[in-house]
């Protein structure tokens, strides 16, 4: 008996202790994630993106089913049709054309989703690696300029949510099938209005949500105003300040300033200016129309249009109207990233040195 209760009073001093010592390692820890609370992303700059959660878990998305003809031809399955590329800028109360209100982006992203459609990356779209529902339509959301309204911090260091990245974070947990995946267009110098140490957190804060970040060049100055030696800076540079901040960002595609090309459009796809190489797969321009399917014959990788999301003629309410009212002329997927699915009458738009590696099926 004396026996059990020595052994006993011994086991309580160790959970006495080994508490204590718990608690010490509490405090430690707690004190180093408040010293250090500055330098790493806050909660909701992780939020978003359901795939990157899968990716760091070690989980592999499951494989796509295979659509039967039936179930593609009540879908209206045309991966050959035409893609929305919106363009935003500023989002805020602002008189700039440029401006979109917060409540007009709900509005947009709410609009989207009722109309099945589903976001892609800018890159996800030239390579034609677009993997979204059978029955669903991509759309690619972009941001020029890197504006403080597009990527702002409260005092308390949380995203704003009346930002567009706060936005998008908002209508992703109401919509986790929508998730925040952008690409934005980062002119490098002051980016999203804030020192350089913070635009360097807030780059990387949305490479880890699922977006991307490309080029803009660096002073935004239009290119038929610039000499040969001006526009290779301009790209070079660019990138090269995009890839200091953050090392991890592959930054090769261009959104020209206002749209212009230089005259000397050789200068778009490789170049080198003093020992600083750039390399772009694609080359974006401003206003525009929809886009075209990224693997059929009539697609340039180096001439790709946008829709201008604002209120105007021409403007996101036009052309989201045109492609309701004409739905044959809209791409709408497959489900299978796999393959590239077309009904039998439009297999001849299809290129197949761009399928990359998907593919073509008919139905």
């Amino acid at each position: 008996m004396k026996l059990v209760l020595r052994i006993g009073a011994v086991f309580c001093v160790c959970l006495l202790l080994g508490a204590a010592q718990l608690s010490r390692m509490r405090t430690t820890l707690v004190e180093t994630n408040q010293s250090s609370s500055r330098d790493l992303p806050t909660a909701n700059e992780n939020a978003g993106s359901s795939e990157a959660a899968e990716l760091a878990s070690g989980k592999s998305a499951p494989a796509p089913i295979r659509a039967t003809d039936a179930q593609l031809a009540a879908a209206g399955v045309n991966e050959a049709g035409d893609i929305p590329i919106l363009e935003y800028h500023e989002i805020s109360d602002g008189k700039s054309r440029m401006c979109r209100t917060a409540n007009a982006f709900r509005h947009d992203l709410a609009r989207l989703y009722a109309e099945n459609y589903r976001p892609v990356l800018i890159s996800n779209y030239i390579d034609n690696r677009i993997d979204i529902p059978l029955g669903a339509s991509p759309v690619v959301l972009t941001f020029d300029d890197a504006r403080a309204s597009q990527f702002h911090y409260l005092k308390d260091g949380t995203i704003d949510p009346e930002c567009a990245v706060g936005i998008l974070q908002e209508f992703a947990k109401l919509h986790p099938d929508f998730p925040v995946k952008a690409t934005f267009f980062v002119l490098p110098e002051n980016a999203f209005g804030s020192k350089p140490d913070i635009a360097a957190r807030k780059i990387n804060a949305l490479l880890a949500m699922g977006c991307e970040v490309q080029n803009h060049t660096v002073t935004h100055r239009y290119f038929n105003r610039l000499s040969d030696e001006e526009v290779r800076k301009e790209i070079a540079m660019g990138a090269a300040m995009i890839e200091r901040m953050a090392p991890e960002a592959k930054v090769d595609i261009l959104a020209l300033p206002g749209g212009i090309m230089p005259a000397n459009r050789s200068l778009l796809p490789s170049g080198d200016y003093h020992g600083v190489r750039y390399s772009n797969r694609g080359v974006i321009l401003a206003a525009g129309n929809p886009s075209r399917s990224p693997a059929v014959r009539k697609f340039n990788p180096y001439f790709v249009p946008r829709i201008e999301a604002i209120e105007d003629k021409d403007g996101i309410v036009r052309w989201l109207d045109w492609l309701k009212a004409n739905p044959k002329r809209r791409y709408i997927s497959d489900g299978d990233p796999r393959t590239m699915t077309v009904p039998k009458a439009s297999a001849a738009l299809v290129d197949a040195n761009k399928l990359h590696d998907a593919a073509l099926r008919t139905y």
